[in-house]
């Protein structure tokens, strides 16, 4: 039994009512600016405040052995 071209293809057919999908924002962009907010790259040291990797920092640092011979400090 033959069959014809449309019994051999899928024929697809869409029933959504927006013509165009949504701009599809630049992910990298997003992330770089994310990241470089976390880093405070653009304030000065004496500028940053205590959030991100500043924040992180300040709540971990000076580090001191248990004999108080060496400290490491940020």
């Amino acid at each position: 039994m033959a069959q014809s071209f449309t019994g051999r293809k899928r024929i697809r057919k869409s029933f959504g009512s927006i013509a165009e999908p949504v701009q599809m924002p630049n992910l990298i962009e997003v992330q770089r600016n994310s990241y470089n907010q976390f880093l405070q790259v653009d304030n000065a040291v004496e500028d940053r405040e205590d959030a991100g990797l500043q924040g992180v920092f300040k709540s971990v640092f000076p580090i001191a052995d248990f004999t108080d011979t060496a400290r490491l400090q940020y």
